[in-house]
């Protein structure tokens, strides 16, 4: 265990607290942000409604939507239900992701989820993940696998770093030594069907946070990483094959690469 990790945990859950200071913007100059990323037909996003809320009149949710399905064939985000790991039931209609107001509306928006019980991808559109292992979460032929393959797009809005979740696939993938494989046994419902199932996934085995700071500061450096401000509404936006490989080259030679 390296004790690094602490200062870096503290220091990110004291900054999330701070009061973020958002002004009005335009509308119109919010929309033409997503403009520029026409040659993306599929887009993972993580928004924060909050901020939005304060930048845009209208409804925040709505906003943001209208924008990104003007722009995306295909709009991805997470419905991590991590509670499975202590009910073992998860219902593909019914069990409401764990993290964020945007994800939970979205929840009732989108089209298809994945099999995974407990790091479920939600989609808006016909994007599909037919050909995956939906049982090993990280898996080489696995959902994560697949995004990164098809060139997929990561976006944050109204967050005050960039937010990736793709980034516990690179964890996975190169053997980070604080996030084991755990199997979880429990039960999938889907469409009034029952199946028994056994759920892989990497999990922390300790309180780990992302040094999003450095991240971010590397990935700008490396020309990877657009970034935004529209009177304090932050946009950030990058090609999740860049950070992946970007990242997979800082694993390799610090396993802590992303936590310290």
């Amino acid at each position: 265990m390296k004790v690094t990790r602490w200062p870096n945990t503290i220091l990110h859950k004291s900054l999330e607290k701070i009061p973020h200071r958002v002004w009005s913007t335009d509308p119109q100059s919010f929309e033409a942000i997503f403009e520029r990323y026409d040659k993306y037909d599929l887009v993972w996003v993580h928004i924060g409604l909050s901020d939005v809320n304060r930048a845009l009149p209208g409804n925040p949710y709505e906003n943001v939507m209208n924008a990104l399905r003007a722009n995306f064939e295909n709009i991805l985000a997470t419905g991590f239900t991590h509670y499975f790991r202590k009910s073992r039931v998860y219902d593909k209609q019914h069990s409401r992701p764990g993290h964020g107001t945007f994800v939970r509306l979205f929840f009732n928006d989108a089209d298809y989820r994945t099999n995974d019980a407990i790091k479920s991808i939600l989609v808006k559109g016909e994007y599909r993940f037919d050909e995956c292992n939906h049982r090993n979460t990280y898996s080489k032929n696995g959902c994560f696998e697949q995004v990164k393959k098809d060139d997929a797009l990561t976006i944050s809005i109204g967050t005050p770093w960039l937010i990736c979740s793709y980034l516990h696939h690179i964890e996975a993938n190169h053997g980070a030594p604080y996030m084991p494989a755990k199997e979880y046994k429990g039960v999938m419902h889907d469409n009034g069907s029952m199946s028994e199932i056994t759920q892989t996934t990497q999990m922390y085995d300790g309180i780990w946070t992302f040094n999003k700071f450095k991240l971010q500061r590397h990935l700008r450096a490396a020309g990877i990483l657009d970034e935004y401000d529209l009177n304090g509404l932050s946009i950030y936006a990058a090609s999740i094959p860049e950070i992946d490989t970007f990242v997979s080259g800082k694993m390799k030679q610090d396993p802590y690469y992303l936590v310290t």
